[in-house]
């Protein structure tokens, strides 16, 4: 949900402690329930809880008033949809056309359809109050529900219809050889004077690829500082794709992956991020701009969804389905200790067995010992996948170990290690960005004083 839908918000203000209410009289009404009578003969079954264990009316509680803000945000999109239509608002002005990816049978497309135009991108010249009109104009996106669009691809047409998010998906036999770049075409208002036309790129496995990454996005190839709010806001508003910091070493470790070590494959890379698609031209121009290889960039929509449904999985989801669509290609997973990416990998593992080749989480502070790195050593320690699982602390050790999987030569493993060393000469630390940031705004305060 938009920050324009102005009259979603003021009715999810309305309806919330309505919606509160009523999720905190179902769960007294499931705590207060009759307990069946027993023989008073009988002893009484005492069950001790386990220490991490929430009363089971808490969980009940939590699914309850989750299902009901969910409802609310269905509720108060439907009603923007119907309210905008009818005073003319809302028309298609641009389709978002994220990557696609297929495989020797398949090709899957996602779009979405807005009714405000794209921004632009990043200048030489932005200053950080530029990069946040830009961020935003970035979050004020204004989707457009119901809004037909028309796909071709390889001779097909076919015509699908935007979600209440202005969301499309559409999945294509391929009935083509396999090849590494496709396209598939998307089209509003065909033959019109008004017609919007886009591209969507699809990625496939080129014919020889020996391995596929999925890697992550924030603080695994980003600087985001997603554990410290006051440094990750900074960078995410007052920055853009060309002022963001990647990881050191990072795009010198990815190419290297993705050329293999005699330098001659196009192994897939997939980048699967819980950052919103609100993000997705920011994340695509950043890795374009850093010369990391370019593949699908797979978001998820922001907003409440009922337990179990839409992007609360969406993490693991994509994967499993990554996984699934390319059943002959082993796996590397690249994460980093910040948030749930060792927990999500360790899953996959056991779920695959075989199919993975390595597992890497970045070590957010390898400078500390921290309470991130102890929940991921644990959950490494009890993985049961058989897979290498390593924390580490740069792109370096990665190459290094990768290099005794077979996946990259020595070659490459000393131009991942020089890279590493060249890009901390010049990365700045999250403290030293904020202090930057601050001067910068200071310093046009004095000239607009």
């Amino acid at each position: 949900m938009s920050l324009s839908e102005s009259g979603s918000v003021v009715i999810a203000a309305v309806l919330a402690p309505a919606i509160f209410s009523l999720a905190l009289l179902s769960g007294c009404a499931l705590a207060n329930q009759e307990v069946p009578a027993t023989d008073l003969d009988d002893p009484v079954p005492v069950i001790e809880a386990e220490p991490d264990e929430k009363p089971a009316w808490r969980s009940k509680l939590k699914d309850a008033a989750q299902t009901a803000l969910a409802d609310v945000e269905q509720f108060a999109d439907v009603a923007w949809t119907r309210f905008s239509k009818r005073l003319g608002l809302g028309q298609p002005r641009h389709i978002a056309n994220y990557y696609g990816y297929g495989n020797q049978d398949y090709v899957w497309v996602t779009g979405r359809v807005l009714a405000n135009r794209p921004i632009g991108g990043p200048q030489e010249d932005d200053k950080w109050f530029d990069n946040l009109k830009a961020s935003y104009q970035r979050w004020n996106s204004r989707e457009v529900a119901e809004a037909e669009v028309n796909l071709f691809f390889n001779g097909e047409t076919r015509t699908v219809t935007t979600d209440i998010e202005g969301y499309y998906h559409a999945r294509f036999e391929r009935r083509c050889d396999l090849r590494a770049r496709d396209q598939v075409v998307a089209q509003i208002r065909p033959g019109q004077d008004d017609a919007i036309t886009v591209v969507h790129e699809i990625y496939s496995p080129a014919p020889g690829s020996e391995v596929m990454i999925i890697s992550d996005m924030d603080d695994t190839i980003i600087h985001t500082g997603i554990t410290d709010l006051l440094v990750a806001a900074q960078l995410t508003f007052l920055n853009n794709a060309k002022t963001r910091q990647p990881l050191t070493g990072v795009a010198a470790l990815y190419q290297a992956l993705a050329a293999g070590p005699e330098g001659n494959k196009r192994n897939p890379v997939f980048y699967v991020s819980n950052s919103a698609w609100n993000m997705y031209d920011l994340l695509r121009d950043f890795v374009d701009l850093n010369d990391l290889p370019p593949g699908p960039i797979m978001l998820r929509d922001i907003g409440f969804d009922a337990p179990g449904e839409g992007s609360e999985n969406h993490k693991i989801d994509t994967i499993r389905s990554l996984i699934r669509s390319y059943p002959d290609l082993p796996v590397i997973l690249v994460g980093d200790s910040g948030q749930h990416d060792a927990e999500i990998y360790a899953e996959i593992a056991a779920e695959f067995p075989g199919r993975l080749l390595a597992i890497y989480i970045r070590d957010i502070d390898p400078d500390h010992e921290t309470a991130f790195d102890a929940k991921v050593d644990a959950i490494m320690a009890d993985s049961t996948g058989g897979v290498p699982f390593l924390r580490v602390a740069n792109s370096a050790l990665i190459a290094e170990h990768a290099a005794t999987l077979g996946l990259l030569s020595q070659v490459q493993v000393a131009n991942v290690s020089t890279e590493t060393a060249i890009d901390r000469q010049r990365e700045p630390l999250p403290e030293e960005a904020m202090e930057e940031a601050i001067a910068m705004t200071n310093e046009n305060d004095n000239d607009n004083s």
